[in-house]
């Protein structure tokens, strides 16, 4: 038994009682929680809550998807595979679950796979913003200047999503090296989310790769005020000054 097992869930629904004044607490709000978690770089969270989106609906697309990305963000590529094979015996051949399952596959070092799966699922119809993502992320990898084409093309049928849309390709950007093309992508994110720790947190990541320390150091103070508790903020912040004392001290020894 995994530790994702209790992400089993059937149609019963799961709705917790509901007092006069609160939110109807159905799929479209745990999603909306999801969300939430997720720009605040709670990934377990932000499983937890599409989970439960699924409990109130197991035929809600968007809880399916959501619970795949996590999965992946908590580098459970397995796991993820396994659930998007999951979802498409609800949504067969459903171009979302193929390039999610790429990213998976790519991720855990099977490209064949996952170059596979991402061309059967720009074959379909109306292939989103997340198949185009998947793309990138894979021709990146390879170097190619392609790649960046793609963004283009997932902002350009992301609708509501744009703005999380040009989150996330900043992040696969920033996670392969291409912190300059990164940055741009990352600025807007945080003038979107103002109040996300992942976005300045991914901010503040580049700008300290690129050598700007001074933008790192603000950027990453705005992602600890938001998330005081979060760990990965304070190790980015010690290399931050720990690359500074170096470069200063190498100057005189």
């Amino acid at each position: 038994m995994t530790r994702f097992s209790s992400l089993e869930f059937d149609d019963a629904g799961g709705q917790p009682e509901r007092h006069a004044g609160e939110p109807i607490r159905d799929e479209r709000y745990f999603q909306d929680q999801a969300i939430r978690s997720c720009l605040h770089g709670d990934f377990e969270l932000g499983l937890r809550n599409y989970s439960r989106a699924l409990e109130c609906n197991s035929h809600f697309l968007p809880g399916w998807a959501g619970q795949i990305r996590m999965l992946i963000e908590l580098g459970e590529y397995k796991e993820a595979v396994i659930w998007a094979d999951k979802a498409m015996e609800l949504f067969p051949e459903h171009p979302e679950f193929l390039s999610h399952k790429a990213t998976a596959s790519f991720r855990d070092g099977r490209f064949d796979k996952a170059m596979a799966f991402s061309d059967h699922a720009l074959s379909l119809d109306n292939p989103g913003p997340w198949v185009w993502l998947t793309r990138m992320e894979i021709l990146l990898k390879q170097n190619r200047r392609i790649a960046e084409t793609c963004i283009p093309k997932a902002v350009a049928c992301a609708g509501p999503e744009t703005s999380l849309i040009r989150l996330q390709a900043g992040r696969i950007l920033s996670r392969y090296g291409y912190y300059a093309c990164a940055m741009d992508l990352l600025s807007e994110a945080v003038r979107d989310f103002p109040k996300s720790p992942l976005a300045w947190y991914e901010l503040g990541h580049c700008q300290h790769k690129l050598g700007q320390r001074n933008q790192a150091r603000t950027s990453l103070e705005q992602a600890k005020i938001l998330r005081p508790d979060w760990d990965l903020v304070d190790s980015e912040s010690a290399a931050v000054e720990d690359r500074f004392w170096k470069r200063l001290l190498g100057r005189f020894f």
